[in-house]
Formats: structure tokens, C-alpha cells, sequence
């Protein structure tokens, strides 16, 4: 019988409970058969049995976000207890089992930061603990407590040594004064403290004071790999007496303990480690599942389609979804399988030219390889001799049976199907070889490949002789080559455009539009097809409306003849071609694809917009505008809207157009002028009904062949060949018998971040992926902190979140002109319905995201009134606003004015966007602190590290204005930054760099150290998407050091839990010292605007004292 795979155990006496499929289960402490607790839509986590057994606490996102329930230690109903709307993950209880501690990102300006918070059993409005950013916490028998900071599990990122590692604090006393416990070079999460007991299971003598019993009393149990693998230790409370009590090969995670035992999860295994005799037994736990989210199921095409191309006959789609490859007729007929089923992936699937045979990427389980498929029952032919690493883009010989493939390892390779065979053709040294194209003839191939960094150009291969020519060289960044079908030009792409657009809102110039359509004609003795040609005045352009029959058939068996003749080659004059290449009369802009048909070229153009509302990886989006040039015509014209990509039919009749996530087949000569606004599949809209292929999924075969491209994708792109010293292919060996016991989406992402986890290396990913789905009820916010009153019976609001009260998105809606609320009014009812001791105000708001609700309010004065107000979807942006700006007013008070202040929240475009709008402001004061402490990373640190290294040389003076800069926007003072161990990836970057650079010192915590970047671009065959670390960053002055260490502050502050607890900020206030300490000893310069230039005459040399 295979084994589940079991996690999140919690314990008391006899009572195991734990994870399986997403369930809770409960089981004897000694194993046996299982008992399930919960049949959810949901995921559940991290389960709590109370101090006395009678409840069992649970994190769900049953409903929506992951939220804390409550239900009987026994099994029962749950009732959930809190709505932040947030991530909540139940840490555990309070010692005497009144409250459920959990750490929640709720209420937090900022995401992936937690806090600890408090709710009652019965239910009400949670409490703050108070004592800062944690993830854990563990009592002790006379009021201590410890707390573990930034990580409660270190299996996801193996030998983690960065300055997010979890750390340990103790509170012995129970007075609120913390102090670290320990300083052991790993990553040190899960903390337990635990009271050794007496036979009859009592504390020993608990009112004797801490300090005065033996040490082997009282110990703090935790997790660390600080010796190589994470494995369960101990250590007194005063963090001495080191013990390691396992000695597993897996990692130990999530330990959780009633006081005599502790379980936790190891390798999908359940332990128990007996406290009275320090040893550790697996328990025997069967669960006689059916494992329901193993079944068979079937979905539809479009929800993961994955590639669309038109067969050779042009009446076909064949299209690859979810790993599985279909034909069918567009608007007839029956969609037919062409695959292996579901636990076999086939990628870059494409019709040869019989129309027969079909050719695919194919991974079985074994290497991904070419094979060659038929309609007939012959056995397909396996390539698995040839080396082509992984395939990432293929084109089909328009005459031969034959493919082009270009690989991960940015080579391009023709290969002979029939004779089985490849030859290299090029190879990139910067990226890979995505844009390639076989010439009508199919004697060469066309392709852009990156001869820089910043440059590529567009080169041309003779595919028998392999003579290499180039059509562009080196000056721009040119893309996406295609020939006419006619054998007259080629179409490409250019990045040439330089004409700057001055920026809005800062000093600068840029070049947003600057792509432009391009063409080259391939024989010398072609003219522009861009100049008109004079013609007689009752010459018609449209030969078809009055030609004869005979003429007609002319051209007809004159285009077939050319088809024929494949034994002519495409004629290309390469001398001087370079100096061929036109533009388009078309205005640069920015496009995504372009090829043509006869006397047509389509393209597609995407519009110039804003980032923070949309993608900014590059990806073109559902709001691309499918375009047509007629030569004829010589003009542009719309073909169709919300397009993404589009393909053209060997008969140059046929366009495929993609959209989001449809599908539809036009002709060439379809005008949008005549579209008709018909979204329902059939010949007479185009549109393709994709419901019409049903495909089955067997999840237990697709997490198999998952797994195996998670982990040969790492192999393959993975920045370092040795892997960094880890034996890659013995870490596969461990992990894969584990994907048996999987029987969830939620288990099996556990368990490829587990094995990524094992190259010690940051942003090894995994996210999205096909889960079962629960309800989500979005819930509404109100930006207001608030707590039960009970003499007035309602909510009262002891904080209402500012923000920008000009943008409704970013503050509290009760802050809208009229509403009159203030702070220490009182909400009585929401929605109609009267408010409880028992009750949350969130609570009360579920399933009312962005909808207007009304409330009751009562003021401390006058008669209670009704408002009504639009609720937020989300709190976090106006939390973050208002954390921004208390900060900025606490800096200018503090400091008189003298020292600005701005926070970076990431390097992103929204973090460029903040850096943006602060910088304008309060850099001009004298002094400037810079804030980059829970910066998420991203990549435009070098543009502002490149502003803050502007200083200023001198003013332009006018009369009747004040002294203006120069250069605009620089700094005249001292700067000084802050970060922490929140700041991460390109916040790490910046905090090196700053340093490096000696921009003025770095004040806060060592940063979480993750410089070896991603460039997510591999889904997995249910839409998951796995990152592998490829850019590692390497600095001038210590090498690859940052990663997996972080960059150490020169001053370094802590932020203690009393010190969060008082309110304080010490990492600012140091900031504000250092700068107002470095405006003493190095203040500005202070310009002398005196001594202004004479332009008088000399009177040595005046006319008047001459003439006298």
C-alpha cells in the first residue's frame, strides 16, 4: 500500500492530528488507521490542539484567503474566526486555551510581512500582541515567551545564511524585555518551550522562579540547520547546552508539542519525539483514502492552451493543451487526440507538410525528444540520439521534411527528420534564438540573433552549405524576420526609432514608441514598393473586379506553377542589402509580430501604457490591435482588437488570430470595418469552440512527469553547470518516490519547493498550477483599525487609515468629503444588521469587496446617523501610504524640517513610481533619507542609484525666483539609507551598491541576501510556472558574497519586540541622527550669489572721457 503524504502534525496526549489531501485527519500517537476531521473545497494548515484537547484550532482558505477556524478536538463543525482578508496561519494558544495565537499579513503595509495576533475561542475582534514582526511563538510556564522572527519553516530554501533567517527571541521574566536566545550560524524557526514533567504529568514546581531551576528543566526546543539539514535541538533558556536530538536526512519541519511529546513531519513521514526518553519513532498512519483529487477528470481546451498552428491543407487548427496535442476542423467536425495522454507532455507540436505526420517536443518520462507522429498506428519515431537540449522554439521546412530548433543553450540546429540527423547552425553568447523563419524555398533560414548585451540583427544561413550572411548589423535591436511568401522582401522588426518624448513628471527623455516596421528587398533591381507607380486614370487596382475568366486562370496556374517550382531558389542579392532596408510609413510604435501575404503585410501593434496596472515582463497583452499594410493601397488599416498573436496558413489566405484565451480563423482579406459584433463559435464569426475538445487529466501521472521538468529544467538552466556543488541528480533519486504519496496540488507543490529547496539558492520558485477550487468570498475593507466597545455597543474607531485621501483606491472610504466619521466614532450596525461582543467588523463585511454598504455611526455627540460608503478590495496600498507618511512627518518634525524622507517599496515600477514621487519633494531639503527596508526586489535599481549620485555643481539664477539647480533634481547634502532583512533580490543589489558606490552610509539589518535572478519563462503542463536561478550576481569587491549572506548594514540597528511594542522606530531615528550629524560636519554648500558680473564699459576706454 503506498503511504500518504503527511504534514502540519499538532498533539495532545493520545490525539495526533494532521494534513492529508488537504484534510485534517486524527490518528492514535502510537500510528494506526486515521480518522478524517474535515472534507473541505479548501486547503487546511497548520492545525492546533488547545491546552486541553477539547479544540482544535486550523488555518483554511475555505472560503477564500487562508483564515483561522476553530473546531472540536474530536472532529465537528468549524467556525471561522477572523477575516482579515489576509494570510493567517495559526501559530497556537494562549496558556490558559481562552485565545488562538496566529501570524497574519492582515493590517500589515506591506505583503509577506507578518505580526502575531490574538482571537478569542468564542469568537470577536482579534487583539494585536504587540511585539512586532513574528511568525511564531511559544509559551513558557510563568509567562515567558519566545518568539521566532521572519521564517517558521527553513525547508523551502535548504542552508539559508541570509539576514532573513529565523532568529530566536526570549522573553524570560514575562516582563516584555526580549533578548536573542541564540547566535548559531543557520536558520533557526519553530521554537518550543517546554517545562519537563513529573510522572503525573504536572509542571514541576512551576512557582519557582525560572532562574532557579536546573536547566534540564525547562528548554527551549526548535529547529536549525545550522550543521547541514534541518534537525529538532534544544538549548536552556539561556540559550547554552546545545543538544541535537535527530539526525535525519530530511528536513524536520513544523514541531509541535503538548508538553510530554513532540510531532512533526519529516520527508511526508510522521514523528514522535518522547521527551521522557529522548528518542524519536515514525508512526504507522494509514488514511484508506480513495484519494479523490488523484481521479480522473477532464477539462477544456481553452482554460490551458498552451500553442495553435494552422495544418498545411488550411481547414485545420492543431493545437497542444494541457501537454496534449488535438486536431480539429475549425468550425466542423471532430476534435481528434494526437498524443499519448495525459502523463506524457508534448510541446511545439506542428504539422509536417503531408498533412499525415506531425511533429512534437515529447517528454515521456524519459529525456525530452523530437518524435515523429502519425494519424496511423505506426509507433513514432524517437530523435533520442540527437542532443538538442531543450527545445524552446520550431519552425517546419516549407519542402522537406525537416525542422529548425533552437534550444535553452541559445543554439540553433536544422534537423533531417528523415535521415535523423542535425547540424548546428549558430549559437548566441547573450540569449536565446527565439525569431527564425525558413525562406519560401526552404533553403535557408532567417533568424535575429543578439550580437550584445543591447544589440541584435537579423542573419541568414544557406541550410546546405551553411554560409552565413547578415542582413542588419550590430546598431539596433532588430527582430522577428519573415519573408514575403513572394520572395521579394523581408519583413522585420527594429528598435531604431530615436525620437525622445520629454517625461511628465521629471527631468528626462526617453524613447517609449521606438520600434519601427521594416523591410529589405532581397534583388537589387527591385524598387521601393513604398513609391507609387504612375498609372492611366481609369486604371483599376482591383484586377480581380474586371479581369476575364482566362485572365483569372492565368494567374491562378501561374501562382501554382511558382509553388511547384521547388527547385528554383529565392534569389537574394546580399551585396549592399544592408543598405536596402526601408522603413514602413508607419509611426514607430510597439509591435509584436509581422509577416506577410501577397501584396499584404499584417502586424500587430500594442499601445503605449502605464506599468502599474499592467504586465511589465515584456509579454504582449489581450490589447494588441491585429493591422494589415496593402501595398496597393499603400496604407494601414485595423483588422481586429484585443489580439496577442496571429499566424498565416501556407495558403497565405489563412490567418490564425490568438487572443487571451480563444481562438479565431479570418481570411486575409477580412476588414474590421465589416466585423461583426458575433462572439458565438462558427464559420460566420471565425470564432473556434474550443469546448469541443475535452481533455483528460490524471493528476497522479502529471505530478510524475511535473516533477521530472521541474527538476530537469533546473539541471538545464540553472546559472552554475556544477549546481553549485549539490548532486543534482541524487536529489532527484530522494525526492521522486515521494510524488507517489502525493494526493494533492497543495502536496505536490510542497514537494518540488522541498527538492528545489536543496540547491541552497534563492527565487527557486514554484506558484499558479491547477488547484482545486473553493469558494472566494472577497471581502470588503474600510481602512479603520477599530475595537469593541461595550458601554456603546459597537465598533469603535480608534484609527482611520489616511493615505491619499484623493485617490480612493489608497485611503479609507470614511474619509469621502461629507461623511464627517473621526476617530472615537462608534459603529453600531453594518448593512442593517446590529454589531456583538462575539462579532468582527470584517466579518460583516465578507463577500462585499468594492460594493457599497451602508453603516450606522454613532458620534460621541448628537443622534446616531446612516452613511453609506464603497468599500475597498484591498487595505494594503492606503496602509502603506499611511506608514510612508507617518514616517516622513516624524522625520520633518524630528529633524526641523531638514531632512526629507522616502521609501522604495520595491524595484519595480511601482517602486520607481514611489522613489519618483518622494524624490521631487524631499530631496531639495538638506538632507535626504532613503528607505529601501521590505524593498521586494525587481530590476531598475541602477536608474536610482543614478539620480542619488547626482550632485549638485551649481544654480541657474534669476530675478525674480528663487536659485534653481544644477543638474535638476540632484542632492546638495548628505544621504543616508536604511534597510533590513526585508529588503531582498534588487534591494539587495541597491543596499550593496549604495555602499559600493559611498553614497552615504547604510543603516539596519543585514539584507535577505538573493542576487542570483530569474527569468520565469517554463510552465509546467498544468499552467505552473517553476523559476530557475540563472543570473547570478557577481560585485567588484566581494565576488559572489551577497548571495545567501545579504549585505551588511555600516550601522547595524535592531528593531527589539519592545521596542515595536513602545512604538519605536530605532532604525529611523539612527537615520536621522547620522544625516543631521553629517549636515554639521559637512553641511551644503552655500551659494554666494555676491559680487554679480559689471558688464559696464571701462572708463579707461569710454567715448565721453575721451571726447572730453
Amino acid at each position: 500500500m503506498t503511504s500518504s503524504y503527511f504534514r502540519f502534525p499538532t498533539i495532545h496526549g493520545d490525539n495526533v492530528v494532521f494534513v492529508c489531501e488537504d484534510d485534517l485527519w486524527s490518528v492514535s500517537a502510537t500510528g494506526g488507521i486515521a480518522r478524517r476531521l474535515t472534507v473541505g473545497l479548501g486547503e487546511v494548515s497548520y492545525p492546533s490542539l488547545s491546552p486541553d484537547g477539547k479544540h482544535l484550532a486550523f488555518s483554511s482558505n475555505d472560503e477564500g484567503a487562508t483564515e483561522v477556524f476553530v473546531m472540536p478536538g474530536e472532529g465537528g463543525s468549524a467556525r471561522r474566526l477572523t477575516f482579515g482578508g489576509h494570510l493567517a496561519h495559526v501559530v497556537g494558544w494562549l496558556p490558559d486555551g481562552s485565545g488562538i495565537v496566529y501570524s497574519t499579513e492582515a493590517s500589515q503595509p506591506f505583503s509577506k510581512t507578518r505580526a502575531l495576533r490574538v482571537v478569542p475561542v468564542g469568537g470577536g475582534e482579534s487583539k494585536r500582541l504587540g511585539i512586532g514582526l513574528a511568525v511564531y511563538l511559544s509559551f513558557g510556564p510563568d509567562g515567558g515567551r519566545v518568539l521566532c522572527r521572519n521564517m517558521d519553516d527553513n525547508a523551502m530554501w535548504k542552508r539559508y545564511r541570509g539576514g532573513r533567517a529565523g532568529v530566536l527571541w526570549i522573553d524570560r521574566k514575562g516582563d516584555g524585555e526580549f533578548e536573542r536566545l541564540l547566535h548559531l550560524e543557520g536558520n533557526t524557526v519553530r521554537p518550543l518551550w517546554i517545562a519537563r514533567r513529573d510522572a503525573a504529568g504536572s509542571l514541576r514546581d512551576s512557582s519557582v522562579p525560572c532562574s532557579a531551576r536546573a536547566p534540564i528543566d525547562e528548554r527551549i526546543y526548535f529547529v536549525s540547520d545550522h550543521e547541514g539539514v534541518g534537525n529538532l535541538y534544544s538549548c536552556d533558556l539561556l540559550g547554552q547546552n546545545l543538544i541535537r536530538h535527530t539526525a535525519h536526512e530530511f528536513y524536520v519541519r513544523h514541531p509541535a508539542t503538548d508538553g510530554l511529546a513532540i510531532v512533526y513531519h519529516c520527508g511526508a513521514d510522521l514523528y514522535r519525539f518522547e521527551l521522557s526518553t529522548l528518542q524519536t519513532v515514525r508512526l504507522d498512519v494509514r488514511t484508506l483514502s480513495s484519494r479523490p483529487q488523484r481521479n480522473r477528470r477532464f477539462v477544456h481546451a481553452d482554460e490551458f492552451l498552451e500553442e495553435a498552428t494552422l495544418t498545411p491543407s488550411c481547414d485545420s487548427v492543431m493545437l497542444t493543451t494541457r501537454g496534449q496535442t488535438f486536431v480539429m476542423g475549425f468550425w466542423e467536425g471532430a476534435a481528434t487526440h494526437r498524443g499519448r495522454g495525459s502523463g506524457t507532455r508534448q510541446r511545439l507540436t506542428h504539422a509536417l507538410g503531408d498533412g499525415k505526420h506531425w511533429v512534437s517536443v515529447v517528454d515521456d518520462g524519459r529525456e525530452e525528444a523530437l518524435e515523429i507522429l502519425s494519424a496511423s498506428d505506426v509507433p513514432p519515431i524517437r530523435l533520442d540520439k540527437l542532443d538538442l537540449g531543450r527545445a524552446v522554439e520550431l519552425r517546419v521546412s516549407p519542402v522537406a521534411d525537416a525542422v529548425a530548433v533552437s534550444n535553452h543553450r541559445h543554439e540553433l540546429w536544422y534537423v533531417d527528420l528523415r535521415k535523423k540527423h542535425a547540424k548546428l547552425l549558430d549559437r548566441s553568447d547573450f540569449e536565446r534564438v527565439d525569431d527564425f523563419e525558413f525562406a519560401p524555398d526552404g533553403r535557408t533560414l532567417v533568424y535575429a540573433i543578439d550580437e550584445s548585451p543591447t544589440g541584435s540583427s537579423i542573419k541568414l544561413v544557406d541550410l546546405e552549405s551553411g554560409e552565413k550572411h547578415w542582413i542588419t548589423r550590430g546598431e539596433f535591436r532588430d527582430s522577428g524576420p519573415s519573408f514575403d511568401p513572394e520572395g521579394r522582401y523581408l519583413y522585420f522588426l527594429s528598435h531604431r526609432d530615436f525620437d525622445p518624448v520629454y517625461d511628465a513628471q521629471t527631468f528626462d527623455l526617453g524613447f517609449p514608441m521606438g520600434m519601427r516596421l521594416c523591410l529589405v528587398t532581397l534583388q537589387s533591381t527591385l524598387t521601393s514598393p513604398f513609391i507609387p507607380m504612375p498609372h492611366p486614370i481609369d486604371d483599376d487596382k482591383d484586377l480581380d473586379d474586371k479581369a476575364s475568366d482566362e485572365v483569372r486562370e492565368l494567374l491562378r496556374l501561374d501562382a501554382e506553377e511558382r509553388a511547384d517550382l521547388e527547385d528554383l531558389p529565392l534569389i537574394i542579392d546580399f551585396e549592399g542589402i544592408e543598405l536596402r532596408v526601408e522603413l514602413f510609413p508607419v509611426k514607430a510604435g510597439q509591435f509584436g509580430r509581422i509577416a506577410g501575404v501577397k501584396d499584404k503585410v499584417f502586424y500587430t501593434s500594442f499601445p503605449l501604457e502605464g506599468t502599474l496596472e499592467s504586465e511589465w515582463t515584456g509579454e504582449e497583452t489581450e490589447e494588441g490591435v491585429l493591422k494589415a499594410w496593402d501595398f496597393e493601397d499603400n496604407e494601414s488599416n485595423p483588422v481586429m482588437t484585443e489580439v496577442i498573436d496571429f499566424d498565416i496558413g501556407e495558403d497565405c489566405k489563412t490567418l490564425l488570430v490568438v487572443c487571451e484565451d480563444r481562438l479565431r480563423v479570418i481570411s486575409s482579406h477580412h476588414s474590421m470595418e465589416k466585423d461583426e459584433d458575433d462572439d458565438e463559435p462558427g464559420r460566420k464569426s471565425g470564432w473556434i469552440d474550443l469546448e469541443r475538445i475535452s481533455v483528460e487529466v490524471s493528476p497522479g501521472d502529471e505530478w510524475r512527469q511535473m516533477l521530472r521538468e521541474a527538476w530537469r529544467l533546473m539541471r538545464d538552466n540553472f546559472w552554475s553547470e556544477d549546481m553549485s556543488g549539490v548532486d543534482w541528480q541524487a536529489t532527484y533519486e530522494r525526492y521522486a518516490p515521494l510524488v507517489d504519496r502525493v494526493s494533492s496540488r497543495t502536496e505536490f507543490s510542497d514537494l518540488v519547493w522541498e527538492m528545489q529547496g536543496e540547491l541552497g539558492t534563492s527565487h527557486a520558485y514554484e506558484y499558479g498550477g491547477d488547484y482545486r477550487l473553493s469558494p472566494a468570498y472577497e471581502p470588503g475593507f474600510l481602512g479603520i483599525d477599530v475595537s469593541y466597545d461595550e458601554a456603546r455597543k459597537g465598533f469603535r474607531i480608534d484609527h482611520i487609515v489616511q493615505g491619499d485621501a484623493w485617490d480612493p483606491a489608497a485611503s479609507s472610504p470614511l474619509l469621502r468629503p461629507g461623511l464627517g466619521v473621526v476617530k472615537g466614532d462608534v459603529i453600531t450596525a453594518v448593512g442593517g444588521v446590529s454589531v456583538g461582543p462575539r462579532s468582527t467588523l470584517q466579518s460583516l463585511l465578507v463577500n462585499k469587496a468594492e460594493e457599497e454598504v451602508e453603516l450606522k455611526i454613532a458620534a460621541a455627540k448628537g443622534e446616531p446617523r446612516v452613511i453609506t460608503v464603497r468599500t475597498l478590495g484591498n487595505e494594503e496600498l492606503a496602509r502603506y501610504r499611511d506608514w510612508v507618511a507617518s514616517n516622513r512627518r516624524f522625520v520633518h518634525e524630528k529633524s526641523q524640517g531638514k531632512v526629507g524622507y522616502l521609501h522604495i517599496p520595491d524595484m519595480g515600477p511601482r517602486g520607481f513610481s514611489e522613489f519618483s514621487r518622494g524624490f521631487l519633494m524631499e530631496a531639495a531639503k538638506p538632507a535626504l533619507i532613503v528607505d529601501v527596508r521590505f524593498n521586494r526586489g525587481g530590476h531598475v535599481s541602477p536608474l536610482i542609484l543614478e539620480k542619488l549620485a547626482r550632485r549638485r555643481l551649481g544654480y541657474d539664477v534669476q530675478r525674480w525666483g528663487g536659485p534653481l539647480p544644477y543638474p535638476s533634481e540632484s542632492v546638495d547634502g548628505p544621504i543616508v539609507a536604511l534597510t533590513n532583512e526585508h529588503a531582498g533580490s534588487d534591494g539587495d543589489i541597491f543596499s550593496h551598491c549604495f555602499k559600493l558606490m559611498k553614497l552615504g552610509p547604510l543603516i539596519g539589518k543585514r539584507t535577505w541576501g538573493g542576487v542570483v535572478g530569474i527569468w520565469p519563462r517554463h510552465d509546467l503542463i498544468d499552467g505552473s510556472t517553476t523559476s530557475q536561478p540563472e543570473f547570478a550576481f557577481w560585485f567588484q569587491d566581494v565576488g559572489w558574497a551577497v548571495e545567501n549572506y545579504g549585505t551588511a548594514p555600516d550601522i547595524e540597528v535592531e528593531i527589539r519586540p519592545q521596542d515595536y511594542a513602545a512604538g519605536l522606530d530605532p532604525q529611523l531615528e539612527r537615520g536621522i541622527d547620522e544625516a543631521l550629524q553629517r549636515l554639521t560636519e559637512n553641511p551644503p554648500l552655500v551659494p554666494d550669489f555676491t559680487g554679480r558680473p559689471d558688464r559696464r564699459v571701462d572708463d579707461r576706454f569710454s567715448h565721453r572721457k575721451r571726447s572730453k
